[in-house]
C-alpha cells in the first residue's frame, strides 16, 4: 500500500460522524468576543483616573461595578481616556477582521497543489472551521458592541448618571415576585423599562414634548424653566424593581405596571439599575399602578405556581425550602405569594440550609437545568414507543413539552440554554438525524448570545454550558477509566460528577474563591434520589393546582428525597475541609485551569508510559484488555469451583452418614 492511501485510511479511520466538533471553536470565539468587546467597551468609556476627566465623572465611574454594561462617563470621558486605549480599541476591532481576510484566502487557495492530499484536506477543514469561528466572533462582538451603546445612550442609564433621583417609569415585569435581596424592601422583580418620565435636565435632553395632563408643551433650551419641565423618553433599559408591602401583589409576571420611585446604579447583580418604589403614602396610595393585566398564560401559571407553594406550606420545614428548590428552581423561602404576603419560613433555618447546599458542592441541585428537560423527554419518547407513534409526532411532544416545563419554571439562564439545546435536539430528530450534543451545546451558544449579548456575562449560562460540555467530552473516558476500578453503579455517576466539575470549578472559583471538597461524595451519596424527587415534585406541580388533595402525596415523596440531601448537605459542610480556600479572581480561575490541564496530561502520559512498559510492540490500535478485581475474583470462584465440583457439602465418593 502506498504512503498516500495510507494516510487517506488513517485520516478516514479518526472520521467519525457522530462526534461534530466542527461549530464548538465558533461558539468559544464568539463568547470570547462578546466578553472582550464588553470589557473594552466599559475600559474605554470609563476612562483614566480623575486626573484625566472631571471630578464627577471620575467618582461616577468608581462608582459603577464593572460588571455593569452601562459606563458612567459622558461623551468627554471617551477623549479622557488616552491614546492607548483609543489603539487599543482599534486593534480589537481590526483584529478578528484580518484574521478572518486570511483564514478566507487560505481557504481558497489550491491548497491541493501544495501540500499533500491528506494535508491540504485537513488544512481546507481547519481553515473553514476557522473562517466560521472568526465569522461568529465578528458578528457577537458588533451585536455586544450594539447593545453597549444603546444601553448608555438610553434614557434611564442618562437619568442615573445625573445622580439619585426620583422618576416615574413604565415597565414590563419578567420574572414573578422573589423575596427581596436588600433588608429595606420586601419583595423583588426583573422588568424591562418601556418608558421614563423625569424632569428635561434629568434625561439630559432639550426638545423633548412635556407631558402636561391633556394639552402637550415643547420644551426649549432657551427657557430657563426647561430644567424642570416632565419629559417622556422611550427606553428598553433592564433593570430590577425593589417594593414593599402591598405593592408586592402588583409584581405579577408579565404586568406593565406605572412605578414611582428612585433609580439607581446596581450595587451588585446582573441587572446594571435598580428601581425602589416609593413606600405607600397616609392615604394609602401605592407606589406602583397596574396599566395591564398578565395575559392568560402567565396568569395559569402563576395559579400554578401559588397552589403548589400552598402544597409545599405542608411539609417538613426542609421540604418547603428544598422541594420548590428542587422542582421550580426558586427556594421555599424566596416565594411571595400572589396577594404580595412573603414566605413564613425561619430565615436562619433556611440560610443555614442553602449555605450547608453551598459548601457541600450540591446547589446546582436547586437550579433548573438540564436533567429536568431529560427526564420529562426520556418518559415522552418511552411512551410514544409504547404506541409506536411515528418519529416527528415524537420530536413534536418532545417539543412541546420543553415549552410547557419551559414556562412552568423559574425563569433562569439554565432553563433558557437547556430549553434552546432541547429544541435543537428535538428538530434533530424530526428530520431523523442523530442529535449531537456538542454541535448541539455550540449552536445554543451563538443563538442565545445573537439574541441577547448580555448572556455572555450571565454566571448561570456559562455553567450551565461548561457542564454540559465537560460530561459530553469527559464523562465517556473518565467513567471507562473508573470503570475498571468500581462497580457501574458507582463508576457512571462518579465520572458524570468530575467531568462536571472540572470545565464548571474555574468558574466557581471566579465566583466564590474556595474548592468545594466535599462535592463528588456529596453528590455521589445524593444522585439515587434526584430524579425521584424531581419527578415527584413535577408531579405535585401538575396536580396541585387542580386538587391539592392530589398534590401532597408526590410533594410528601419529593420530600422523603430531600431529606437525604439536606443530611448529606449538613453532614459534610459540618466539617473543616469541606472547603479549601483558593486564589480569587481570574489568577485562580487560570491556575486551576492550569492545574487541571497538568493533571489531564500526567495521567494520560503515565497510562501511555505503563502501555509502553507491558506491550512490547506500543504502535498497534486497540486498547489493552486488563479484567477488573472483581472479574478476576469472580473467575477464580468460578474455576474454584469447577475444580472441586458442584457440590462442595456432598463430594463424590463421599459416603453418606448412618
Amino acid at each position: 500500500m502506498s504512503v498516500r492511501h495510507e494516510r487517506d485510511r488513517r485520516w478516514k479511520d479518526r472520521e467519525q460522524g457522530s462526534r461534530d466538533w466542527r461549530m464548538l471553536p465558533a461558539a468559544l470565539f464568539a463568547w470570547a468576543s462578546g466578553l472582550a468587546v464588553h470589557h473594552g467597551f466599559t475600559t474605554i468609556m470609563e476612562g483614566p483616573p480623575a486626573s484625566s476627566a472631571s471630578t464627577t465623572a471620575s467618582a461616577a465611574s468608581d462608582a459603577m461595578p464593572s460588571t455593569t454594561p452601562i459606563p458612567t462617563l459622558d461623551t468627554a470621558t471617551a477623549t479622557a481616556a488616552g491614546p492607548d486605549s483609543i489603539v487599543a480599541g482599534v486593534l480589537i476591532a481590526i483584529a478578528p477582521v484580518a484574521i478572518t481576510a486570511i483564514l478566507v484566502i487560505l481557504t481558497v487557495l489550491p491548497v491541493h497543489r501544495i501540500f499533500a492530499p491528506p494535508v491540504a484536506r485537513g488544512m481546507r477543514i481547519t481553515h473553514g472551521i476557522m473562517t466560521v469561528a472568526c465569522a461568529a466572533a465578528l458578528t457577537i462582538g458588533v451585536a455586544t458592541l450594539a447593545v453597549d451603546l444603546r444601553q448608555w445612550a438610553d434614557p434611564a442609564a442618562t437619568a442615573v448618571r445625573a445622580g439619585d433621583t426620583t422618576v416615574t417609569v413604565r415597565v414590563r415585569i419578567r420574572t414573578p415576585a422573589a423575596v427581596a435581596d436588600t433588608r429595606d424592601t420586601d419583595c423583588q422583580a426583573d422588568v424591562i423599562i418601556d418608558a421614563v418620565a423625569a424632569p428635561a435636565d434629568v434625561l439630559g435632553t432639550t426638545g423633548m414634548t412635556e407631558r402636561t395632563g391633556e394639552n402637550t408643551a415643547v420644551v426649549s433650551a432657551a427657557d430657563p424653566a426647561a430644567a424642570d419641565a416632565l419629559v417622556e423618553r422611550a427606553s428598553a433599559m433592564p433593570a430590577r424593581l425593589y417594593a414593599s408591602g402591598r405593592d408586592c401583589a402588583a409584581l405579577a409576571d408579565g404586568a406593565t405596571v406605572r412605578v414611582r420611585g428612585v433609580l439607581t446604579e446596581a450595587r451588585y447583580g446582573r441587572q446594571p439599575l435598580w428601581l425602589t418604589a416609593g413606600s405607600e403614602t397616609a392615604g394609602g396610595s401605592s407606589g406602583i399602578e397596574t396599566i395591564r393585566a398578565p395575559c392568560l398564560h402567565k396568569r395559569v401559571i402563576a395559579r400554578m405556581h401559588d397552589a403548589f407553594f400552598a402544597v409545599a406550606d405542608r411539609l417538613p420545614d426542609q421540604g418547603r425550602i428544598l422541594v420548590p428548590g428542587l422542582t421550580l428552581g426558586m427556594l421555599g423561602q424566596d416565594h411571595v405569594a400572589a396577594d404580595g404576603t412573603v414566605s413564613r419560613i425561619d430565615g436562619t433555618y433556611a440560610q443555614r440550609v442553602e449555605d450547608d447546599f453551598r459548601r457541600s458542592g450540591i446547589m446546582h441541585l436547586m437550579a433548573v437545568s438540564g436533567g429536568h428537560f431529560m427526564l420529562v423527554a426520556g418518559l415522552i419518547r418511552r411512551l410514544c414507543a409504547r404506541f409506536l407513534t411515528p418519529r416527528r409526532i415524537t420530536a413534536a411532544c418532545v417539543a412541546g413539552a420543553y415549552l410547557l416545563l419551559a414556562a412552568g419554571m423559574y425563569p433562569s439562564d439554565s432553563v433558557r440554554r437547556a430549553l434552546v439545546m432541547g429544541l435543537i435536539g428535538a428538530g434533530a430528530h424530526w428530520l431523523g438525524r442523530r442529535s449531537q450534543s456538542v454541535s448541539a451545546l455550540s449552536w445554543t451558544v451563538l443563538i442565545v448570545l445573537a439574541v441577547d449579548p448580555t448572556m455572555a456575562r450571565s454566571y448561570g449560562f456559562a455553567l450551565s454550558g461548561a457542564a454540559v460540555l465537560g460530561i459530553v467530552l469527559l464523562a465517556g473516558p473518565i467513567g471507562a477509566w473508573l470503570g475498571m476500578l468500581l462497580p457501574a453503579f458507582l463508576a457512571a455517576p462518579l465520572a458524570m460528577t468530575v467531568a462536571a466539575q472540572s470545565l464548571t470549578l474555574p468558574i466557581q472559583i471566579i465566583m466564590s474563591p474556595e474548592l468545594p471538597l466535599a462535592s463528588i461524595p456529596a453528590n455521589l451519596l445524593v444522585s439515587p434520589f434526584v430524579d425521584l424527587a424531581t419527578m415527584a415534585g413535577l408531579a405535585s406541580l401538575a396536580l396541585s393546582w387542580i386538587s391539592p388533595v392530589l398534590g401532597y402525596p408526590p410533594a410528601r415523596l419529593a420530600a422523603c428525597g430531600t431529606r437525604v440531601m439536606e443530611a448529606v448537605a449538613s453532614r459534610l459542610a459540618a466539617g473543616e475541609h469541606a472547603t479549601l480556600p483558593w486564589v480569587d479572581g481570574i489568577a485562580g480561575a487560570v491556575l486551576m485551569l492550569a492545574a487541571e490541564t497538568a493533571l489531564a496530561l500526567l495521567v494520560v502520559a503515565g497510562r501511555r508510559l505503563a502501555r509502553r512498559l507491558r506491550t512490547d510492540v506500543p504502535g498497534l490500535p486497540g486498547q489493552s484488555f486488563r479484567p477488573r478485581i472483581r472479574d478476576r475474583i469472580a473467575l477464580w470462584w468460578e474455576r474454584t469451583a469447577d475444580a472441586f465440583g458442584t457440590d462442595w457439602a456432598d463430594p463424590p465418593g463421599r459416603e453418606a452418614g448412618p
